[in-house]
C-alpha cells in the first residue's frame, strides 16, 4: 500500500508518448480537483548533463493540458536495447504567482515500436525477442517482490540466462519492475490492456 498527502488541485498521472518521428515528448496531463483559469502545468526534460528542453502552458480552467517537448538534434539519444537511455521528466502545477501548488517526476525512454509483417522493429530495426515468462512470484513476498533489488536481480537472472526481455503473465506487476526494465534495456510485454 503506498499513501501520501496530495493537495486539492493536483497532478494525476501523465500520458507520455515518445514520438521519435518527430523527436519529441507528448506528456497529456490530467488535473483534479477545482482549476482556475492562470493554474500553468510545466514539463522540464532533463539528463545528467542537464536541461533538454522545457514547455508550459496554461490550463485556462481545464481539466488537462497536452505539452509537447522537443529534444534538440544535438540532444537526442534513443532508447535501445544496447543503450538503454532515460530522460528524467519533472511536471509542476504552478499557481497565477507560479508558486508550486503539486510537482512530481517521471522518466521516459526516446524510441519507437512497430510491428511490419511478423518483426517488431525497435527504432525502426528488427529486434530478435528471446523473452522469459515472467510470473512474478517471490518466496518471501509471494507476489510481492520484498525490494527493487529483488526486481533488479530477476532481470539480471534473465539477462544472464540470454534473455533480453519478458512476458509478464497473469499479474499487474509493480511499476517499480518497469522502470528497472527501462534503466537495464530489457523489454517487457504484458497482457494488460493498459498499464496507465
Amino acid at each position: 500500500v503506498w499513501m501520501e498527502p496530495v493537495p486539492e488541485t493536483r497532478l494525476e498521472r501523465p500520458r507520455i508518448t515518445p514520438d521519435l518521428a518527430r523527436r519529441r515528448f507528448v506528456i497529456e496531463q490530467p488535473l483534479r480537483g477545482e482549476c482556475p483559469e492562470g493554474l500553468i502545468v510545466e514539463a522540464v526534460l532533463s539528463e545528467a548533463q542537464g536541461t533538454v528542453a522545457r514547455a508550459e502552458i496554461a490550463s485556462d480552467g481545464l481539466p488537462s493540458a497536452t505539452l509537447e517537448l522537443a529534444v534538440p538534434d544535438n540532444r537526442v539519444t534513443l532508447w535501445s536495447i544496447e543503450n538503454p537511455h532515460l530522460y528524467n521528466i519533472r511536471l509542476r502545477l504552478l499557481g497565477e504567482d507560479r508558486a508550486v501548488v503539486d510537482e512530481a517526476e517521471s522518466y521516459a525512454g526516446l524510441r519507437s515500436v512497430r510491428i511490419r509483417g511478423k518483426a517488431v522493429l525497435l527504432n525502426d530495426r528488427p529486434v530478435f525477442q528471446r523473452l522469459v515468462l515472467d510470473q512474478g512470484y517471490y518466496p518471501d513476498g509471494l507476489m510481492t517482490a520484498p525490494s527493487d533489488e529483488a526486481l533488479i536481480h530477476d532481470i539480471q537472472l534473465a539477462q544472464e540466462a540470454g534473455f533480453n526481455g519478458a512476458r509478464l503473465h497473469q499479474k499487474v506487476f509493480e511499476e517499480r519492475f518497469l522502470y528497472h526494465a527501462d534503466r537495464m534495456g530489457y523489454i517487457v510485454w504484458g497482457e494488460f490492456a493498459d498499464w496507465g
